[in-house]
């Protein structure tokens, strides 16, 4: 049976339902502002927010992502991933959010200018860091000359990339001029050599050291012999052989792979063949070179192309952030967050109050008219009229107990 009501308390339902529902609107409303705000808020004390109407900006990060070389390449990866999140966090550039194009080398020449190619041809891409490798760099040159597009090397050494003219070439890292003849130099006068055997794979980056190790040594009247292997070799008998019958004070090993060159070293103890070693800059690896050597390398010297990093007080944030999220750095961790972090604050000034005309010639004017950067990497960080980077260190280490240890430390000149 259905409740009888009287057309007054009718129209007093209607109007009190009206009322509540204008009252749950109103609420509503005000939850959903009050939601907006905190998004806001939030968002700009993280720099998370980004204007909608202009698009991203990107960097590429050209590399050996995978290959014999994957370890170094990826955990540069993550320091190039380090920079861009912080950068992010606070406003991008101009407001433009900053993103990542990743482009694998794999260390091979081939496949570096396939990776060029792809970087050029996205106009969003304003700035290369890497590659990494000096064959790579010296493929790729072109194309990223005919793009415009300014890349900044952390590791390539070959003293040609930088003498070609091209204004696109930048790098934070001392040539194989300045520490080929600084490791002659601690042979010579700290080890006392007089007959030392030099092994390349071949490659830019080794024959061009071992030339420039070479060089220095022979005009100090050392006698040299030269051998090669590849890269894919891991039978070294053959020419451990030939190391063995020269019988030298020391075998240089002039090879970017630290994991080859632990098996190398392994197969030599092998042989008994103990001479004293000494190797470039891609060697220093804890985990390839001295745990992959199994103690064989113990009291081995490796130059390297910049100070250790854990030894430097402003890259402590930096080392215990990336250790908590990444593990253990490699040796060119550090100096791809650093040529990152360049590579950003250039895209910052190009951009001055006008973000959305951000152009990439614009960019490498900024980047290569940066003077006295502070970052991470103990000294502040100029390029010179050829993209060479000034002020930096080759420094000398040697293993001991499962680590290397600093023991000399000389002025990157060019002679």
């Amino acid at each position: 049976m259905k409740p009888v009501v009287s057309r007054r308390n009718q129209k007093k339902v209607r109007s009190r339902l009206r009322m509540g529902l204008a009252g749950m609107a109103a609420g509503a409303r005000t939850s959903l502002c009050l939601a907006v705000l905190v998004v806001l808020v939030l968002g700009i004390g993280t720099g998370l927010v980004f204007g909608t109407e202009l698009p991203p900006v990107k960097i590429g990060a050209a590399g050996p992502f995978t290959g014999d070389l994957s370890k170094i390449g990826l955990d540069s990866l993550n320091a190039i991933r380090m920079a861009v999140d912080e950068a992010n966090a606070e406003g991008g550039v101009g407001g433009r959010k900053i993103e990542i194009v990743v482009g694998d080398d794999a260390g091979d020449p081939a496949r570096a200018v396939i990776v060029a190619d792809k970087f050029a041809m996205d106009r969003s891409v304003l700035g290369v860091v890497g590659p990494m490798n000096s064959g790579a760099v010296n493929a790729a040159l072109p194309t990223y000359q005919r793009a415009g597009l300014v890349i900044i090397s952390q590791s390539a050494t070959n003293p040609s990339l930088t003498e070609l003219g091209y204004k696109v070439m930048h790098r934070i890292c001392p040539r194989d001029d300045a520490q080929g003849p600084a490791a002659a130099r601690f042979i010579v006068e700290e080890l006392g050599a007089k007959n030392v055997y030099i092994l390349d794979d071949k490659g830019a980056y080794g024959q061009g050291l071992a030339d420039q190790v070479a060089a220095a040594l022979k005009k100090a009247g050392v006698k040299i012999t030269r051998g090669q292997i590849t890269p894919e070799d891991r039978d070294f008998s053959p020419i451990l052989t030939k190391v063995k019958a020269a019988a030298p004070d020391l075998l240089y090993l002039a090879l970017p792979n630290p994991a080859q060159a632990a098996a190398l070293i392994k197969q030599a103890v092998g042989l008994g063949l103990r001479p004293k070693l000494m190797g470039g800059d891609g060697l220093k690896e804890r985990d390839q070179l001295i745990a992959g050597a199994g103690g064989a390398a113990e009291g081995m010297y490796v130059t390297a192309i910049g100070r250790d990093i854990k030894d430097v007080p402003e890259a402590q944030g930096f080392i215990q952030k990336f250790e908590g999220k990444y593990g253990a750095m490699s040796i060119f961790s550090g100096q791809s967050y650093e040529a990152t972090k360049i590579l950003i604050e250039a895209m910052r000034k190009a951009a001055g109050n006008n973000p959305a005309g951000l152009t990439r010639a614009a960019v490498l004017e900024a980047v290569h008219n940066t003077r006295g950067y502070r970052g991470i990497l103990g000294f502040p960080v100029s390029f010179n009229a050829k993209g060479d980077v000034v002020g930096a260190s080759i420094y000398v280490f040697q293993v001991k107990g499962g680590d290397f240890v600093q023991v000399k430390e000389y002025p990157a000149e060019v002679r």
